[in-house]
C-alpha cells in the first residue's frame, strides 16, 4: 500500500526544517554542484543526485547548485517543471523543497566558510557513511518523495525552455481512461552492454545471493514464478526493453500464459519519464539489479510504499524461486556498492 499520509507528513516536517540553512554563511560549508557533464545516463544521474544529498547529510554541509548545470537540467524534464516562464519562482520552490541553495555566480558564494567541489563521477561512487541502512533508506526515500509530489503533467518548461512531457503518457497510451484503476505488471529487460553487464550482475549476485543470470534472461518460467502466486497472469504485462535482445520478448510472446497479456509501449508514447512512471505505479515490477534505471524504480517504489518489487531472486533447494534479500537490498552499499 502507498505510504500512509501521517507517516509521510512526519518525514516531511522533519526534513523541511532546513536547519542547515539557518546557520550564518561564515559558519556554513557548501557542497557545490557546478558541472555541465554527467557520468553515465539517466539512471546514473539520478543516483548522483541522490548521493549529493547524502554527502551533504553525512558531512553536515549545505548543497549548493549552480543554475544551468546538470542538476537544473535533469530535474524539470521529469519533475518540477518551470511554470509561466518564472525562473525566480522555480528557484524559490526548489530551494524550499530540498533545503538547497541555487546560485547564478560564484561571487554569491564568497561569504561562505568553505566550498567543496565534487565531480559527478565522484558523486556516483559515493557511499553513505556508517552502517545505518534504515537511516539511509529514510533520508533517500524523503528526497524521492519530494520529486514525486511534483511529477510533470505535460505543463511547463525545461531549463532549455522546451515543453516538458507528461510523466503519465505511457499509462495514458496503454490504459486510457482506465489508467487510475489499471491492474498490471511491468517487466524491465536490459542487456547491460553484454559481458560487462553480465560481470556486474555476477558481482551483485555474489553479494546478495541472487541468481547471476535470471534477471538478464527474463525466461518465461522466471517471470511466471513471480506473477502466478500473485494472480497476475490474467492481467496486462508491460514490457520495457532496450531492444538489444529480441529473443527475450519472442520467448515471452510465445508462452501460452504470458504471451496473450504482453503489452508493448508505443514508440510515440515511450520516453524515460513515462517508462519510469508506469513501472513505479505497477502492481508488480520485475527488474534487473545491475540496472540503475531498475534501481531508481525500485527505490521509488519503496519510498512510496509499494511492495511486489522483484530484482533479487534465487532458487531454493526445492527448486522454487524465492527472494534472495528484502526490498532494502537495493539501498545497501554492501550489496550494490556505488549503485546503492
Amino acid at each position: 500500500a502507498p505510504i500512509p499520509h501521517d507517516e509521510d507528513m512526519k518525514f516531511m516536517q522533519e526534513y523541511a526544517s532546513c536547519s542547515s540553512l539557518n546557520k550564518p554563511p561564515e559558519e556554513t560549508t557548501l557542497l557545490v554542484l557546478d558541472e555541465m557533464q554527467t557520468f553515465g545516463r539517466t539512471g546514473n544521474n539520478l543516483i548522483e543526485f541522490l548521493h549529493s544529498f547524502q554527502y551533504a547529510k553525512d558531512h553536515d554541509v549545505v548543497l549548493a547548485i549552480k543554475r544551468g548545470t546538470w542538476v537544473t537540467h535533469l530535474l524539470p524534464i521529469m519533475w518540477m517543471a518551470i511554470q509561466d516562464h518564472d525562473m525566480d519562482a522555480w528557484i524559490d520552490f526548489v530551494e524550499k523543497a530540498f533545503c538547497v541553495k541555487i546560485f547564478r555566480d560564484y561571487d554569491d558564494l564568497t561569504q561562505y566558510k568553505k566550498i567543496i567541489h565534487m565531480e559527478t563521477r565522484d558523486l556516483f561512487l559515493y557511499r553513505y557513511k556508517g552502517d545505518d541502512l534504515n537511516s539511509y533508506v529514510e533520508s533517500t526515500g524523503q528526497i524521492i518523495r519530494i520529486l514525486w509530489r511534483s511529477y510533470n503533467k505535460g505543463v511547463g518548461l525545461s531549463m532549455r525552455q522546451k515543453p516538458v512531457g507528461d510523466m503519465c503518457s505511457v499509462l495514458e497510451a496503454i490504459f486510457g481512461s482506465e489508467k487510475h484503476s489499471a491492474v498490471y505488471s511491468v517487466v524491465h529487460s536490459r542487456t547491460m552492454e553484454g559481458d560487462p553487464g553480465l560481470r556486474l550482475l555476477g558481482q551483485i549476485a555474489n553479494r546478495s545471493g541472487c541468481d547471476p543470470v535470471a534477471a538478464l534472461n527474463m525466461e518465461p518460467e522466471y517471470v511466471k514464478a513471480i506473477l502466478a502466486p500473485r494472480g497476475m497472469l490474467d492481467h496486462p504485462i508491460l514490457f520495457i526493453t532496450d531492444h538489444q535482445r529480441p529473443e527475450i520478448l519472442e520467448k515471452l510472446l510465445a508462452d501460452p500464459e504470458i504471451g496473450p497479456n504482453i503489452r508493448l509501449i508505443p514508440d510515440e508514447a515511450s520516453w524515460v519519464g513515462g517508462d519510469i512512471t508506469v513501472a513505479v505505479m505497477a502492481n508488480v515490477f520485475i527488474g534487473l539489479p545491475a540496472s540503475t534505471f531498475s534501481g531508481f524504480i525500485a527505490k521509488s517504489r519503496v519510498a512510496l510504499g509499494f511492495d511486489a518489487t522483484y530484482l533479487f531472486r534465487k532458487k531454493n533447494k526445492a527448486g522454487e524461486w524465492v527472494d534472495a534479500c528484502d526490498e532494502h537490498c537495493i539501498f545497501d552499499k554492501h550489496v550494490m556498492r556505488s549503485m546503492a
